[in-house]
């Protein structure tokens, strides 16, 4: 173990370098001679009350010369000094100096001498101003020892101390100076609240180096200009900031004159921004407080890589494992716990033995202490790790694990957002807790109304429902605590100023409407929305939709569904149809066959070659497989691996391939369909979107693809039994318009469709007929089709439209599947799918349902693909027109 301690450096360039400059504030500046000696004099006053090796002694402070004063006076005497925010609440303060036993509590502000329970209290100054008791005797601290004690809060609970080892600090100290270049002609900036860890290691960082030390003022923290304009004037090269400040950071104008170098952040997760044209290095830190100050960094890259966010790698001797609930690592990749060992690692916890053992446990595995973080993480393909939140962090929203940082890093690729927090409000049911967004708009001079509108479209496209925010909130700037973090409480309390908490009738026109206003009121839990509002944009989703329609059904006498709220998105339209069934009671009409015909004779508009090669269906080199990430594509996956020799191309809908190959990794694993290093090597990821132009694909990858592949089996389907055919749309018609293009372009590719038996609809009871076959025409089923499912119309119009482009030359198969259940030897079945859930439900109770009759068409699986497999390879199987098989 290195002996050297940040105070042991620190005495090196007291005595090498007396009169360099050590520290610097508005008031006052100091030398290295100086503080040491101011130190001293301190430390002889703390010796002479008998304080040394295993005390500890609190400081109550602020940022100051004073502070830096009493904390290398403390350290000088051996024992540990405790850091405390003078502003905290007195109840916490005494809280902390009970727990930790001070012997004495030394403050540098006068006002701060009322006694802390039965603690002696000191000023610095005070200690300063006295003669001399005693002169101060040199101790000789060891790395072992203990440095100082800082209180975390931790997610719920008092705070606990967490005990930090001088070898600790001064290891991640020497790493932190090396790395980014802190010598003796550094300016450094001491930013961070005293009660915040990454106050030590801005102090120590500069104090080891014989570096200069500047104390800016709070108004620097809050104003990015005034922080930028100290940084020109006292030449800064070193400077830290709070992690919600750097996305103000980099959106100011930089001035010229700069010499800033490397500016640091830590405190939460960064998420991407823009860094090309700053003139110095971001550098991202996480760590959490009971492995000393950080364990992992990384210099921020530019968003416009598209690179997946992390935190870095490890630095020093930490090692950073992620690891299962058994403490074994997890593959590459997947989500676990993220495990902490080396020497960077605290003590433990003040006073608390049982919360040690249960945090900083033993490895068997490792052979060594780890400490368990509670921080989800994963390991990425270029050896970093990317932070995924907390663990106790996570919340559930109807039935969903989700994860609010992830929607906080979507919105903040949104242009118009700066800064972003989401919270959750507690309604009282764990089935309807509501996401709030919390932001600071960048052009303050665009209307917010019209800039949440388009964060909301924007958002619609790229996360499911239960994960979009329900309200929206622009502030000026995001509140914060004394750490720079996030005030989450400060957010919900101003909630209460920004949403009407009655319902506000003269904006409504008639007694109808105010009726069923009084119901979407009831039903929202406020009343801020209007007659242009749309129920999903003021808090409602798909739960609170049905629940409106029951209670429209039953309040107005009229026969309302739930595809009716989708259909009349805003509160003026729902209104007008609800009155009109209240005047018309017949069922609501079904979408005219119109449409659909109209989406299934437009075909494409691209010419098709009806020519190929039979070798790209017997025996293909290179497969276009979409919808890899679902249960049936991924085992389709698996057996087109098995029965060809062809590399196969997945498209998913993904920001980087990178990504996308985690998330085919994970749905592998998820339904045990594992494959060989040698078949993962035939596996290509693309991010794609397949609604959009040339499938969402960068040009040259989508132009190289058309030329290379031989087939196409489309998998991929949006499905959703609430939404209306006109939000099913796109995903699934236009999806497979653009498929068809893909077909045709270069060469002609053969497109095997996978759609369902359920485009049968119920066409029995319009047809009469009691069996039907692959070749009857599914217009017999219109009568049916009008009064289904939006996804059922869909798929009817994609086989439609399949029919269409078979007519005019490209070789089609299309399977009809139908219900895919388990895998008939793993038992694993899709988690979304009724039918596993059914049986699990029925394991966990020990009971079954008394069904009278339940007649339902299963299919294993792996009966499925392989049906669908061996079909698509015979090439007698194709012929001019589009080919249906039943796969049931």
């Amino acid at each position: 173990m290195n002996t050297a301690t940040v105070l042991s450096r620190f005495n090196e360039h007291a005595v090498n370098y007396p009169h360099n400059w050590a520290v610097v504030s508005q008031r006052e500046r100091i030398n290295y001679d100086e503080l040491d000696k101011r130190s001293s004099q301190v430390a002889a006053y703390l010796q002479s009350r008998e304080i040394g090796r295993g005390d500890r002694v609190l400081v109550q402070a602020e940022r100051s010369v004073e502070y830096i004063v009493a904390l290398l006076a403390v350290m000088k005497t051996g024992a540990a000094f405790v850091p405390v925010d003078r502003r905290l609440p007195q109840k916490r303060k005494d809280y902390m100096a009970r727990q930790c036993e001070a012997s004495l509590v030394l403050s540098t502000h006068v006002h701060d001498r009322a006694p802390l329970l039965a603690c002696e209290v000191r000023t610095v100054q005070e200690l300063l101003d006295m003669p001399a008791l005693r002169s101060f005797q040199s101790v000789d601290v060891q790395p072992q020892d203990a440095i100082y004690v800082i209180f975390t809060s931790g997610t719920t609970g008092d705070p606990k101390g967490v005990i930090i080892e001088h070898h600790s600090a001064a290891e991640l100290i020497a790493h932190h100076n090396l790395n980014l270049k802190v010598t003796r002609e550094s300016h450094c900036t001491l930013m961070a609240s005293v009660g915040f860890d990454m106050c030590q290691s801005e102090i120590w960082s500069a104090m080891s180096a014989g570096a200069c030390l500047y104390i800016f003022s709070d108004e620097a923290l809050l104003n990015t200009d005034a922080f930028l304009a100290l940084c020109v004037e006292h030449e800064i090269s070193h400077a830290f900031v709070p992690t919600l400040k750097v996305y103000d950071l980099v959106n100011a104008l930089q001035p010229s004159g700069l010499s800033l170098k490397y500016v640091f952040t830590a405190g939460e997760k960064l998420h991407p921004v823009e860094v090309l044209h700053l003139p110095y290095k971001i550098v991202d830190c996480y760590g959490p407080t009971e492995a000393t100050m950080f364990v992992t960094s990384r210099v921020v890259d530019s968003k416009r890589l598209n690179r997946p966010d992390s935190i870095g790698f490890p630095i020093g001797s930490c090692k950073v494992y992620i690891m299962d609930q058994h403490l074994n690592e997890v593959p590459a990749g997947e989500t676990g716990e993220l495990c902490i060992a080396g020497s960077c690692l605290a003590r433990g916890y003040l006073g608390a033995p049982g919360l040690t053992a249960e945090r900083f446990v033993h490895s068997d595995a490792l052979a060594c202490r780890i400490y368990r973080s509670g921080d989800q993480a994963r390991l990425l393909p270029d050896g970093s790790i990317q932070f995924l939140g907390r663990q106790d962090g996570q919340v559930k929203i109807r039935g969903y694990r989700v994860e609010l940082g992830e929607i906080e890093a979507r919105l903040l690729k949104e242009p118009e957002i700066g800064s972003v927090a989401v919270v959750v409000e507690d309604t009282g049911s764990q089935a309807d807790k509501r996401l709030l967004a919390f932001f600071v708009q960048r052009n303050k001079q665009a209307h917010p109304e019209s800039v949440i509108a388009g964060i909301r479209r924007s958002l619609e496209a790229d996360l499911p429902d239960y994960m979009l925010p329900e309200q929206y909130h622009r502030l000026e700037a995001l509140p914060s605590n004394v750490n720079g973090k996030t005030d989450q409480h400060a957010l919900m309390a101003l909630l209460k100023q920004y949403r009407p908490v009655t319902l506000n009738e003269e904006r409504f026109a008639s007694a109808f409407d105010r009726q069923m206003a009084s119901i979407w009121f009831e039903l929202l839990g406020h009343g801020d929305f209007g007659p242009e509002d749309s129920f999903f944009d003021v808090g409602g989703h798909s739960l609170r939709a049905a629940e409106l329609a029951r209670r429209l059904s039953t309040h107005f006498n009229a026969n309302v569904r739930v595809s009716d709220i989708y259909e009349h998105l805003n509160f003026k339209d729902l209104s007008a149809e609800v009155m009109r069934r209240c005047d018309s009671p017949e069922a609501p009409q079904a979408r005219k066959v119109s449409e659909f015909e109209h989406d299934a004779l437009v075909g494409v508009d691209t010419h098709i070659d009806p020519h190929f090669e039979g070798r790209q269906i017997t025996a293909p080199q290179h497969i276009f497989l979409t919808g890899v990430t679902g249960f049936v594509g991924i085992h389709l996956l698996g057996q087109l691996l098995a029965s060809t020799q062809a590399d196969i191309h997945c498209p998913v809908r993904c920001e980087h391939a990178g990504v996308g190959l985690m998330r085919v990794q994970q749905i592998s694993e998820r339904y045990q369909v594992l494959f060989s290093e040698h078949e993962w090597a035939r596996i290509n990821v693309y991010a794609a979107d397949l609604s959009e132009f040339e499938l969402g694909m960068e040009p040259h990858t989508y132009a190289r693809l058309t030329e290379l592949i031989d087939v196409v089996y489309h998998s991929a389907s949006a499905v959703n039994f609430i939404m209306p055919y006109s939000y099913m749309r796109k995903d699934n018609v236009e999806g497979l318009r653009h498929i068809i293009r893909f077909c045709a372009a270069k060469k002609t590719k053969p497109l095997m469709l996978m759609s369902t038996i359920s485009v049968y609809s119920w066409g029995h009871r319009y047809t009469h007929k009691t069996r039907v076959n692959e070749h009857d025409s599914i217009d017999e089923n219109l009568a049916s089709i009008r009064h289904d499912l939006g996804y059922v119309q869909s798929k009817w119009v994609m086989e439609k439209l399949a029919d269409r482009a078979a007519a005019a030359g490209l070789p089609v198969m299309t399977f009809r599947l139908g219900y895919a259940t388990c895998h008939s030897r793993t038992g694993v079945c899709a988690s979304y799918q009724w039918w596993g859930r059914f049986i699990q439900t029925c394991l966990t109770y020990n009971a079954v349902p008394d069904l009278q009759q339940l007649l339902e068409g299963l299919t294993t699986v792996d009966y499925m693909v392989e049906a669908v497999a061996h079909i698509s390879h015979l090439p007698q199987a194709l012929g001019q027109n589009s080919i249906s098989f039943r796969v049931t």
